[in-house]
């Protein structure tokens, strides 16, 4: 058998991301399931988080018009912080972004269900009883 047919397969030694210009990150693969070094390992693996927790948030929901929507939203968003998946800073500004979609729920029931034109006020209180 010849030495120059004999092809070595092992481990890539540097990581496989490439940059957008083409070129290999130079660093040592630390995972070699992905062929990636420590950071590109850590960048994917927050990626894949973030689509799994938006996922959860979100649901089937397309948009958030109603009450029932955000509350369901706001709850999710409660458990991941209590499981401690995602970060505090993220949760608060999450939630202060559900408490304004609250907020414009009523301008928007006004908006899409505008009252009559003329609206009768009645005053029926009994009057006070003088001897």
């Amino acid at each position: 058998m010849n030495d120059r047919s004999i092809v070595s397969i092992s481990a890539p030694s540097h990581c496989q991301q490439r940059t957008p210009s083409g070129r290999r990150c130079r660093m040592p693969v630390s995972d070699p399931a992905s062929g990636l070094c420590f950071k590109h390992a850590a960048d994917q693996k927050k990626d894949r988080n973030a689509a799994n927790l938006a996922s959860k948030l979100i649901g089937d929901t397309e948009e958030f018009t109603s009450a029932v929507t955000i509350n369901h939203s706001l709850g999710e968003l409660y458990k991941l912080l209590a499981r401690d998946e995602i970060s505090p800073r993220r949760a608060a500004v999450m939630a202060y972004t559900g408490s304004l979609l609250l907020r414009t729920l009523p301008a928007i029931d006004r908006e899409l269900h505008p009252p009559d034109a003329e609206q009768e006020i009645i005053m029926d209180l009994p009057r006070p009883k003088r001897d």
